[in-house]
Order: structure tokens, then sequence, then C-alpha cells
């Protein structure tokens, strides 16, 4: 190790040296440098990392672990902990190697599992997150953590009897939990079940909860229809909890619904500020904007919802709305087509099919639409509406 004398005047001595002297002592330096860095222990390393991943110095986290995997490839602890200090990067596909290299040594490893989950969810993955905190539950069921993270990608899955069947169980003997009652009573209220919906409002109610209480009264009476008084409802809820997960998308459904567009769409992007992956914020933002007649801002807005539900027949349907509205119309044929094999009864992309079709010149395929969408309308008439049949 090389010491320098306090008192030495550099200037100096500088002047003395010849170069060939000075490489020699850089040479030297930097030798000595590598031989100390080859000299720190696994140990040594390990403890360097996490600290710096503790004080939020990522970057060298990151150095640091990549450096002791060379040495140690197979270290568990590492390789989770340098998969933490990517994500904390957003780096998430990076730090998603990472832990599926640990499944691959571990496949029941609890904290890659749910660290695998919690990158997907973030990216907005939710089907794929909800088997890896499936996976986590059935490994562990007591994990708070991965149970809350499942109901909840139930809920964003539109899985509601998945996540009651999750939660009512648990929500029966911890009945003042303030998430789980938002979890049951949203799904037993958007399942269409209002009375088990009301009986957990009552009790939210008399718990002195009444934050969740309006954010729940208010979804039940935009599922009734009733979308003014919700609005009014969930306004209640926010000014007593700005923070409440999923007011903000019910609140800008309601001002949306009610004829307040401009208000919705802020209090929509409220919500997409609080959560980018909010599907129903995304898809009624996008839908919103696209019919003002802004279809280069709503198109973000829609592909984001496609991207998170893909298999949603209205995501699907506002992405070939865009299509249209953009004058590409071939794509748009292309899109409701298919919709309108899979769903008959999907209304409203019959509609936009046969204005597709007139605008390709097609008129006998738009009239045949035309037709159909009459036929819809008569038989809903008739028979009144069938949610089995429509998306």
């Amino acid at each position: 190790m090389l010491v320098y004398n306090g008192g030495l005047n550099m200037r100096k001595s500088q002047r003395g040296l010849r170069p060939t002297l000075i490489v020699a002592i850089a040479f030297a330096i930097l030798s000595l440098s590598r031989l100390d860095c080859q000299q720190i222990s696994p140990q040594a390393l390990y403890d360097r990392a996490g600290q710096a991943l503790d004080a939020g110095d990522t970057a060298q986290a990151v150095k640091l672990y990549e450096e002791l995997l060379q040495k140690i490839p197979d270290s568990v602890d590492a390789r989770i902990n340098l998969g933490v200090a990517l994500a904390q990067q957003s780096r998430y596909d990076e730090a998603m190697q990472q832990y599926r290299r640990v499944l691959s040594l571990d496949p029941k490893n609890e904290m890659a599992l749910l660290n695998l989950g919690l990158a997907l969810y973030k990216q907005g993955d939710f089907a794929k997150a909800h088997k890896e905190f499936d996976e986590l539950q059935r490994l562990r069921p007591a994990n708070q953590q991965a149970f809350y993270l499942l109901a909840d990608c139930d809920l964003r899955l539109g899985k509601l009897k998945d996540a009651i069947a999750l939660a009512e169980p648990v929500y029966e003997a911890h009945p003042d939990d303030p998430a789980l009652e938002y979890i049951l009573g949203t799904a037993f209220i958007r399942d269409g079940q209002t009375q088990k919906g009301a009986a957990v409002i009552d009790r939210v109610m008399r718990s002195g909860n009444s934050a969740v209480a309006s954010l729940l009264v208010g979804s039940a009476q935009s599922a009734a229809g009733d979308y003014k008084t919700a609005a009014e409802t969930l306004k209640k809820a926010l000014d007593q909890n700005p923070d409440i997960p999923g007011a903000w998308t019910l609140y800008g459904q309601a001002l949306l619904n009610s004829g307040e567009n401009e208000k919705g769409k802020e209090a929509l992007r409220r919500a997409l500020q609080a959560d980018p992956n909010d599907f129903d914020a995304c898809l009624h933002l996008g839908a919103v904007l696209l019919h003002d007649g802004d279809a280069a801002g709503a198109a973000p807005y829609l592909q984001h919802a496609l991207m998170l539900r893909p298999d949603l027949p209205a995501a699907q349907f506002q992405i070939y709305a865009l299509d249209a509205a953009s004058g590409h119309l071939e794509e748009a044929r292309n899109g409701y087509e298919k919709l309108v094999s899979r769903w008959p009864d999907f209304l409203q992309a019959h509609l936009q099919l046969a204005m597709v079709y007139a605008r390709l010149h097609q008129t006998q395929l738009s009239e045949r639409e035309q037709q159909i969408v009459v036929d819809l309308n008569e038989k809903a008439r008739t028979k009144g509406p069938q949610p089995e049949e429509v998306p």
C-alpha cells in the first residue's frame, strides 16, 4: 500500500520525476487497486452491495452484485438482491431474468416468486403476475402480501368470482380489514351480487370507515345507472381520502356518464397518475378522447389498455375504432369482422362494421350489417338485455 508523506512538496517532487518513473508508479497503483479488489471476500462484497442498496445507490449495488455473481454464480441471495436493484432502476426485464434464474435453482423460492410477480405487476402484465402470486399462495397461504396482490389481480382481470372465493373466507375471520372490505365489496357489486355487496357496505359504515363506504355505495349507484348521484357520493369518498384505490376512476366514469366530459377526463388523468396500469381509466379516457376527435391523444391510452387486457372485447373494439378514425379502414374492417364472428350479438361492433363497409364502398356488406343491427335491437326490445352474450 502506498503512503504519502503529508509534508511532501508535490509540485517540487513532480518536477524531479522522469516520465518513465511516473508511468511505473501509475501502473503499480493500478495493479495494487486490482489486487485489492481481487482480495475482497465474497461476504465483504455482499455486505458492500447491501449497504449500497440500502443507501439507494442502486448503480453501485448492481455493480457489486454482478461482481459477486462472477465469483459465486449460484448465490441465490445475491441474485435476488440484484433483481431488486435492477427493478428499482425500472429495468424490469433484467430483474425478471435474475428472479427466473433463482427459480431455476430453487423453484419454491418465495422471495423470487413474490418479486417476479411484483415486476410483472408493475409492468401491467396482471395475468402473468397472477400466476406467480397464485403459486406463492399455494406454497405459503399465510403470506398476506401475496394474498392481497392475488385478489387485486383477480379484480383487474375481471375474475370477480375468483376474487370473492379468495377473499370471502378471510373477510369472515377479519371483518374490520379495510383492504378486504374494498376487495370483497367491489367484487360483489361488479358481479351483480347486490345484496351481499350491501351487507359489506353496511358493515363498513358501522365500522366508521366512511371513505370505503362512500366508494362502495358510489360503485353500487353507478352499477344501477344513477350516475349523477354516484358522482356526488364518490366525490365524498375522495374528499375523505384522495388516495383510496379505484375512486378517481369510478368518479371519472360517473362524470362522463353524467355528461361532464371535461371533469371526467380530469378525474381519469388523476387516476392514471396514481396507477398508470389502471385498465378502466386507460380505456375510458382513450374512448372519450377518440369520441372528441382526438385520435392522436387517444392512441397511447387505448394501446396501453389493449396491452393490459388483450383478451377483452371492449379493448379490441376501441383499437379498431381508433384504426377507423385514423383512416386505417382495412385494419378496422378485419378487426370488427373478428369481433362479430366471435361475439355475434355485439351490436356496436356490427354498427361500426357497417360504417366501415360503407366507407370502403362495400354497399351490400354494409346493408347486411345494418340489418343485423336492426335485428339485434329488436331482440333486445322483446327479450331484454342478454348480458351473457354481450361482451
